[in-house]
This record gives C-alpha cells, structure tokens and sequence, in this order.
C-alpha cells in the first residue's frame, strides 16, 4: 500500500484515514502514520493515535490531550512512551525504505507491506489480523483490527508493533580498543 501524500496535519490525517481506513491495511497504514507523529511530536500528535484506536480500548476524559473527550489509558501511553525512549525510530520500521542502515529515515512516499495468513480471520466478519513488514525484525508484526459501525478499520491490539527492534546503524558502538 502506498500513501503519496503524507498529512501534515491533524485535519489532513482524518482525511485520509476516511479514505484508506475501509481496508485492514488502511485502518492499520494510519495507525502506523499515527504512531510515527506521536515519536516525533509527542502529546501534540495524541489525537492522532485515540482516532486509530478501537472505541472500547479508549479511556473517556476531559484532561488535557483529549480528543472529542477520549484518550489512551495511562498504561498503554506509558509503554508507549517507554518503547519510544529507547527506540524512538520503531513505528519508522514499517514505513518500506527505512532500514537500519539509512538510520530508519522515512522516504517521501509512504509504503507498507502487508501480508495476512490462515488465522488471521475473515474480514468480513468485521476483525481481522494483519501483519506488517518491518525491516527491523526478520519477521512482519501483526496486530488486530476491528470495523467499526460506520466501515472505519481500527486499531485493537499492537503490541508486537512497539517492541524493540534491531538498532539503527548510527548507534552501533564501534570497537577500537
């Protein structure tokens, strides 16, 4: 799947998540997006991930970083955030191109490559599991999706896209003792 014109705004994501988010792969691209502006932008870029999130996965509040009062629990934001300390380049491993020789660096075009299997469910039956490449595991990362009533594919369960991935070459220690 590719994504030629990458939203630089909150209002430009929701655009485009209507439009891609109708398939597994677009609900799962957008979460992907969403999980790369949160690395990057931090509690500014919250929104973006609490409209890829399945609606009874999120929290109902009126504190600051809300959106259309809800939010992520604190647990989930806090593994989050514990990733993306040591590994602030994860969510870049999925985008095709980033590799840890480039240091994860994200091409203009956004590309993904998913892949589904036996067990992973009809989607017909409105969830399903996907399974994303990522050029930093040698194995592509699943996470589940559900539709939800008005045809929207959302974000369920992702753990297995945050874990740590193979460091970025420009981390490697070098030996000269």
């Amino acid at each position: 799947m590719k994504i030629d014109n990458y939203p630089q705004s909150l209002e430009q994501f929701i655009e485009l998540r209507n439009q891609i988010a109708t398939t597994p792969e677009g609900g799962l691209a957008c979460f992907i997006i969403a999980l790369r502006e949160y690395a990057e932008k931090g509690e500014e870029a919250l929104p973006w991930l609490i409209i890829c999130r399945e609606i009874n996965d999120l929290q109902e509040s009126n504190q600051p970083g809300n959106y259309k009062g809800y939010t992520l629990g604190r647990s989930e934001l806090s593994r989050i955030n514990s990733q993306f300390a040591r590994q602030k380049y994860i969510a870049n491993s999925y985008f095709v191109g980033a590799t840890p020789e480039n240091n994860y660096t994200v091409p203009a075009t956004a590309e993904f490559q998913f892949s589904s299997n036996k067990y992973s469910g009809d989607p017909s039956e409105g969830e399903t599991k996907i399974f994303v490449g990522c050029s930093g595991a040698s194995t592509p990362r699943p996470s589940r999706l559900k539709r939800n009533e008005k045809g929207i594919w959302k974000v369920k369960e992702y753990s297995s896209l945050i874990v740590g991935i193979m460091g970025a070459d420009s981390e490697k220690r070098v030996d000269d003792l």
